[in-house]
C-alpha cells in the first residue's frame, strides 16, 4: 500500500519554518546534500535519521548519528512509530511530523484520480480570458474592488469562496493550492450549497494536468457511471452533478492551484461566458492570494528581524567593547556570528591585584536559544570571578549553576583562566573546548588536555593547568567555528593546519595572529557559507625593547 503524502515542518534557529509535502516511503534527514531533506546543522551527521513507511504506519529511526535523535524530547533508541504532531529533534533543528490524515481530508478534499470519466466539452487558454461588458463585467469589477482590501490569508480564502457561491451559485466550490508534486492539493477550502453534502470532490488527473500544465480553463461533464474508481468513491454523479469548471490560479507563469465549481443538472449547461467569468475570477483570486502570502511572509520576517536586531544589541553589550591595555602585552578578540546572534562568548576582566581573568565559550547550537545560554554564561563569569577562584573552581561553580537549568541538548565548551602579567604565568582549565595553542620560539604546543563540558553533569570536576608566556610568546584560543569550517566539498579544516599556520608567528602581535587565521579560514571555505559562529582571542607577551 502506497502511503498518503505527509507534511513535515523543518524548524531551524533564525530561519523561517520550511513546510514540505513528501510522498516518498523513505525520507532521509541529515547534513549531506543527497538526503531527501538536507539540513545545514553542524550537529547533524551526514545521514542522521530517516522517516519510513512500514507495515502501514510511519516510523522514525536514528541512522547511527554521532549526537543522536530525540523524539518529543526523549532520546530515540531503535525506531518509534510517529504520531501526528510528533517533534523530531536533530541537533539544533527540529522536524514536526503531520501525516495525511484521512478524517481531515474527508471533510474538505478535492482529489485527483487516474480516471478518464470526465468528458471535456470546452477549454480556453487562461491567458486569453477577457470578460465582455454587461453584468459579468460588473461582477468582475466589483470583485476586483473588494479584493483591494488586505485580509489575513485564512479570511481571504473564505471571502473568495463566499463571493463565488453568491455570484455563480454552484452546488459546490473549492479553492485548492497545489502541493509540491503539482498533482495533489494542500490547503483545500470548500463551500457547499447543501449543508447535508459531505462527499469529496473528484477530478481526473488528465484534466488536472491540462489545467495546470497547459494553463487551460476547462469545463467538463461527468461520465463516472462508466468508471469504477469514481463509482466506488461515491462520485459527483451520486448527487446528480453533471457539469463542472476547473480554472488555474495563475500568477505570471506559475500555477498556484485551482478554482473548481460544479453544478446540478437542473442548473443548465455551463456556457462559454460562464467559463470566461470563472477564469477571470480565478485570475483575480490568484493574484490576491499570492500578494497576501508575500505580505504575510514579509511581515513575519520583519518581526523576526526586529527581534534579532534587538537580541544582537543586547548580546553585543555582553561582549567586551575593548580589551584591557596592559604594559608588555597585546590582547585581541573577535566574534563573528554566522547568523544575527551568536552562541559564542569571550571576555577579559582585570582584578584589583592586576591579574586578568579570561574566558572563551561556545554554546551548543546557534541562534536565539544559544544566545540565551550565552547570556547566562556571561553573568556567571562576571559573578564568580569576584572571589578570585582558581580556573578549575571557576568552571566547577559555573557548571553547578548552569547544569540544572539548561536543556539536555544544551551544553557549553569553554576555556577559562587567569594571567599574571608580572610573571607571564597562565593558569587555566578546559571544559571540552578546542585545544588552546601556545606559540613559542620553539614552535606551537597544543594544550589538548580537557575535562567534561559545562551544563550536562552538575558534579563534574575540572583540573588546573599551567603555562608560562615568555617574551614574544602568544596564547591563542578559538571556537570550533575555526576548526570545523567547511569548504565546498564539505571537508573540515581541522586543528593541525591552523597550528602549522601560526607556527612562524612568534613575536607577532595578537591582532595580527587573529587576522592571519581569519584570512586562512576564509580562503579554505571559499564560497561555502559559514555554518557556525567564529570567535577568537589571543594574548601576546611583547618582547622587551
Amino acid at each position: 500500500m502506497d502511503p498518503r503524502p505527509i507534511h513535515i515542518t523543518v524548524l531551524q534557529p533564525n530561519l523561517a519554518p520550511l513546510k514540505l509535502e513528501m510522498s516518498a516511503s523513505m525520507i532521509t534527514l541529515g547534513r549531506a546534500t543527497d538526503c531527501t531533506v538536507p539540513i545545514r546543522d553542524r550537529y547533524l551527521s551526514r545521514r542522521h535519521a530517516e522517516i519510513a513507511f512500514a507495515s502501514d504506519q510511519w516510523i522514525v529511526r536514528d541512522c547511527g548519528s554521532v549526537n543522536g535523535t530525540l523524539l518529543n524530547g526523549t532520546k530515540l533508541n531503535g525506531f518509534s512509530i510517529l504520531r501526528p504532531g510528533d517533534r523530531i529533534g536533530l541537533g539544533d533543528s527540529e522536524v514536526i511530523f503531520e501525516p495525511g490524515d484521512d478524517s481531515t481530508q474527508s471533510q474538505s478534499q478535492l482529489i485527483a484520480l487516474d480516471s478518464d470519466s470526465h468528458a471535456k466539452n470546452l477549454a480556453i487558454k487562461a491567458d486569453d480570458v477577457h470578460v465582455d461588458g454587461g453584468a459579468r463585467a460588473s461582477i468582475v469589477t466589483a470583485l476586483a474592488l473588494e479584493l483591494i482590501e488586505d485580509r489575513p490569508m485564512n479570511d481571504l480564502f473564505e471571502f473568495i469562496l463566499d463571493r463565488v457561491m453568491d455570484t455563480l451559485q454552484p452546488s459546490r466550490a473549492a479553492l485548492a493550492l497545489l502541493a509540491a508534486d503539482g498533482k495533489s492539493f494542500r490547503n483545500v477550502r470548500m463551500r457547499r450549497s447543501d449543508a447535508g453534502d459531505s462527499l469529496d470532490l473528484y477530478i481526473s488527473r488528465t484534466l488536472l494536468s491540462e489545467v495546470v500544465e497547459e494553463r487551460n480553463v476547462v469545463s467538463f461533464v461527468d461520465s463516472a457511471s462508466q468508471d469504477e474508481k469514481l463509482a466506488r468513491a461515491e462520485s459527483i454523479v451520486a448527487q446528480h452533478i453533471r457539469s463542472a469548471v476547473c480554472a488555474p490560479l495563475l500568477v505570471g507563469d506559475a500555477v498556484l492551484g485551482v478554482l473548481y465549481l460544479d453544478f446540478q443538472v437542473n442548473r443548465g449547461a455551463v456556457t462559454h461566458e460562464d467559463v470566461r467569468l470563472i477564469a477571470q475570477i480565478a485570475r483575480f483570486a490568484a493574484v490576491k492570494l499570492e500578494t497576501t502570502r508575500l505580505r504575510e511572509e514579509a511581515l513575519a520576517k520583519a518581526k523576526l528581524d526586529e527581534e534579532l536586531r534587538t537580541a544582537y544589541v543586547i548580546q553585543s553589550r555582553l561582549l567586551p567593547a575593548e580589551l584591557p591595555a596592559i604594559d608588555g602585552y597585546a590582547f585581541a578578540g573577535t566574534n563573528k556570528p554566522c547568523r544575527t546572534v551568536s552562541g559564542d562568548y569571550f571576555d577579559v576582566l582585570v582584578r584589583p591585584d592586576g591579574r586578568l581573568y579570561f574566558i572563551i565559550a561556545d554554546v551548543s547550537g546557534k541562534g536565539i536559544t544559544a544566545a540565551l545560554v550565552m547570556a547566562s554564561v556571561a553573568t556567571a563569569f562576571n559573578i564568580f570571578t569576584r572571589t578570585d577562584p582558581t580556573p578549575a573552581d571557576l568552571l566547577r561553580e559555573m557548571n553547578a549553576t548552569l547544569a540544572p537549568k539548561t536543556a539536555p541538548s544544551k551544553f557549553v565548551t569553554m576555556v577559562a583562566g587567569v594571567l599574571d602579567p608580572k610573571t607571564g604565568i597562565v593558569d587555566f582549565a578546559n571544559a571540552g573546548h578546542v585545544a588552546p595553542l601556545v606559540i613559542t620560539k620553539d614552535g606551537v604546543a597544543q594544550q589538548t588536555s580537557t575535562d567534561l563540558v559545562v551544563g550536562l553533569f552538575g558534579h563534574a570536576k575540572y583540573r588546573n593547568q599551567q603555562i608560562t608566556l615568555g617574551d614574544g610568546d602568544s596564547l591563542v584560543l578559538f571556537t570550533d567555528g575555526v576548526t570545523e569550517a567547511e569548504n565546498e566539498a564539505e571537508e573540515q579544516l581541522g586543528l593541525a593546519p591552523v597550528a602549522a599556520l601560526v607556527e612562524t608567528l612568534h613575536g607577532t602581535p595578537a591582532q595580527d595572529i587573529l587576522d592571519t587565521i581569519e584570512q586562512y579560514v576564509r580562503e579554505f571555505a571559499g564560497t561555502a557559507p559559514a555554518a557556525d559562529d567564529v570567535t577568537m582571542m589571543a594574548f601576546t607577551r611583547l618582547s622587551a625593547p
